[in-house]
């Protein structure tokens, strides 16, 4: 019998053939150094050396308008590859005698990933914690199931916008705005959900925006130009539309496929421009939480053009909320706005 293409290296299940691949396995993404990263049915992460996956092809885990979109996207090479640093930490984070301190000196390797850790560790304590200044104490903080995730938001944050006047800094403060506005709404609404999950998806929501600014960045700054307007203004969603321009969930979605991301942040990528699906104020989803923790961010930035008034209000209703109740809840997170 010939040797396995490959075995997992937690659970020891075996790789057959390309197929084999293709079941119970997600978050196919290639790396920098162009090697092919997955997780495997058991969670692990797990590598095909470059040269040997002829077989793969990244529209296999798109919806059908995604991949039409991906088609029609001649610069998607444009997008950079997630480095391979961040595939060694998530492959070390599995370990279960890992320590802090051992990802701290991996991490450190790459100075710009450790400041970007050491940033969202100290977003997500919050105005009411005490500042982190160790990248061991961050690690710490954050936790070793969090960080697989975090690794991956610090690596995004690295990306250099090629657009102008949409800036990668004005992006990354409202994004993890809405990350921090996501887990306080996990936290006083929702403990069924884990408040970790909530921030990673509530700052990765509008990551279509990243893709826009990499792959057609003049039309990325025509449309911040728009919502910076006064004579326009609007939103996003509602810029796109007057540049036909692809929707930018759909583009999320592509880069959400193309950087591995966990499949909670890609349906909040999805959804969080649609109304909750169900009224019921017991049971919250992730989707729930970042959709309103996307629309009160707009508040929190005193951005009201920007916001979408009827999601807003689906979101009071969805979570039981009288309009005075609203207004005790966003005095609540205006604080968030202040965390470096």
């Amino acid at each position: 019998m010939s040797e396995p293409l490959k075995v997992c290296n937690t659970c020891g299940r075996k790789f057959n053939t390309p197929e084999d691949f293709l079941k119970e396995t997600s978050r196919w993404r290639i790396c920098d150094r162009g090697n092919l990263w997955f997780n495997c049915g058991c969670q692990s992460t797990n590598m095909i050396i470059k040269g040997k996956y002829d077989w793969y092809s990244p529209e296999n885990a798109l919806s059908g308008e995604a991949r039409s979109v991906f088609n029609q996207l001649p610069s998607i090479k444009e997008l950079p590859h997630i480095p391979h640093y961040v595939m060694q930490l998530q492959e070390l984070i599995q370990k279960e005698s890992t320590t802090s301190r051992q990802l701290a000196d991996v991490a450190k390797k790459a100075p710009i990933l450790a400041s970007n850790i050491l940033r969202i560790a100290n977003n997500q304590c919050g105005v009411s914690g005490s500042q982190i200044e160790s990248l061991e104490h961050a690690i710490s903080y954050v936790g070793l199931n969090a960080l697989k995730d975090m690794v991956l938001v610090a690596a995004l944050n690295t990306f250099e916008f090629k657009s102008e006047h949409f800036k990668s800094e004005d992006f990354w403060e409202a994004s993890f705005l809405c990350g921090r506005i996501a887990e306080f709404l996990a936290k006083r609404f929702s403990p069924d959900t884990l408040p970790d999950e909530a921030y990673i998806a509530g700052t990765l929501a509008n990551v279509g925006k990243v893709v826009q600014a990499i792959t057609n960045p003049d039309l990325a700054d025509q449309i911040s130009q728009d919502i910076s307007n006064v004579k326009i203004l609007g939103s996003w969603s509602q810029a796109e539309e007057r540049h036909n321009a692809f929707d930018h969930c759909i583009l999320g979605e592509i880069g959400a496929m193309f950087w591995g991301l966990p499949e909670y942040v890609i349906d909040s990528i999805a959804a969080h421009h649609k109304k909750p699906q169900s009224m019921i104020a017991s049971h919250f989803t992730v989707n729930d939480l970042v959709t309103f923790a996307n629309q009160l961010s707009h508040w929190v930035l005193l951005q009201p053009t920007q916001m979408n008034e009827a999601l807003l209000e689906a979101s009071y209703e969805k979570f039981g909320l009288s309009p005075a109740q609203a207004e005790v809840l966003i005095n609540e997170i205006m604080p968030l706005k202040s965390v470096a």
